[in-house]
């Protein structure tokens, strides 16, 4: 048993500590608050992160059960002004902001500590991979290499890239993604550089589902503020992604259990977070419209936290004879997206809604 001054930590004393320094609170605030040392405090976030994952119910998998893919489908298709009903998810990627990691750690990664370096966002991190459903549950999550790493490239390597190419999705089925992706039999993602037509039309549709994935990254990030700062010194890599797993299964139990109001942060840390010395990410509000889109009208307002997404938007380390060769094995079938565009949005003449406002 582990003990304190006072006697031992009770268990619930441990739960608390630990979802109040996720939420953004600091460990020299809270061990005082609760009675314990600082270490007793910061051992007590292990030990409930540890219990997270042996806690079989809060398990993240993406279902394999073609019945609950189709359910999840039709949970898309009633926020798509077009009634899609074969997006099965929506991935993206997200930045873990981390302090520049520590020799050991890039010894034990097998990677340079620029290697974890985005020069795109300005920091450190790792690179997190996310599908993500409508409701904003995340149906699967992958963090296996550091920030400067492309999409397309940690996505591919996830173990769930694996079984979809094995055939994991129910028929006509497939998950939608940005242009940081490849489009395949299993992932659609928008056709670039077009501003008119069906696939114009296409791109609007697609990306109503898509934004469903920032906007589970928006709860995630605004309910663990955590998130919002470097992590802190002294937390290694391996933790890093276990602590960002384990914020990801509480955040779906809290989904589950329809809790999705989400305590703003406390005016200290807010403070906090403005004077560290390292800096801190803000959300940006984003109206979300009944038709799934952002806008500046009436909607679901949602903090996106736009300083952490789009970190791994290119296709620097996916050489292009590897692209040009996927995308010539691809060119003999009717993928996702063709099917989509060709044979529902324009045989529909489905066209893309004029802004609010604007003249008929």
């Amino acid at each position: 048993k582990r003990f304190v001054q006072n006697g031992a930590i009770d268990t619930t004393v441990r739960l608390a500590m630990a979802l109040r320094f996720f939420a953004g609170g600091d460990i020299y605030d809270i061990a005082p608050l609760y009675g314990v040392s600082r270490s007793g405090a910061f051992g007590s976030v292990w030990i409930v992160v540890e219990a997270i994952h042996r806690t079989q119910a809060l398990k993240l998998e993406f279902p394999k059960d073609h019945a609950q893919q189709q359910e999840i489908a039709r949970a898309f298709s009633r926020r798509s002004q077009a009634g899609i009903d074969c997006c099965v998810g929506a991935v993206d990627g997200i930045l873990v902001w981390t302090l520049q990691p520590s020799p050991s750690c890039c010894r034990e990664s097998n990677c340079d500590a620029t290697k974890f370096f985005c020069g795109r966002k300005h920091k450190f991190g790792l690179n997190c991979q996310a599908v993500a459903d409508c409701r904003g549950k995340f149906l699967d999550m992958s963090i296996r290499y550091p920030a400067s790493t492309s999409d397309c490239l940690a996505f591919e390597s996830s173990a769930l890239y694996a079984e979809l190419s094995s055939g994991l999705l129910a028929e006509g089925l497939c998950l939608f993604g940005d242009n940081a992706y490849l489009n395949s039999p299993f992932l659609a993602t928008p056709y670039p550089n077009v501003s008119s037509g069906y696939k114009d039309a296409y791109n609007f549709f697609h990306s109503q589902l898509r934004i469903r994935v920032e906007c589970a990254f928006g709860m995630f990030v605004q309910r663990w503020g955590i998130l919002r700062s470097a992590i802190s010194k002294g937390i290694t890599l391996r933790k890093t992604t276990a602590i960002v797993l384990a914020l990801a299964k509480i955040h779906n139990f809290c989904i589950d259990q329809q809790d999705t109001n989400i305590v703003p942060m406390t005016d200290a840390d807010e403070m906090r977070l403005m004077i560290n010395e390292i800096g801190s990410i803000p959300l940006e509000e984003t109206t979300i419209a009944d038709d799934g889109t952002a806008d500046n009208g009436s909607g679901e307002v949602i903090g996106i936290p736009r300083q952490l997404i789009g970190s791994g938007e290119h296709f620097e380390d996916i050489p292009r004879e590897v692209r040009e060769t996927r995308r010539r094995a691809y060119q003999e079938s009717r993928l996702p997206r063709e099917r989509l565009a060709e044979d529902y949005v324009r045989e529909n003449n489905y066209r893309r809604p004029r802004p609010r406002g604007s003249a008929p």
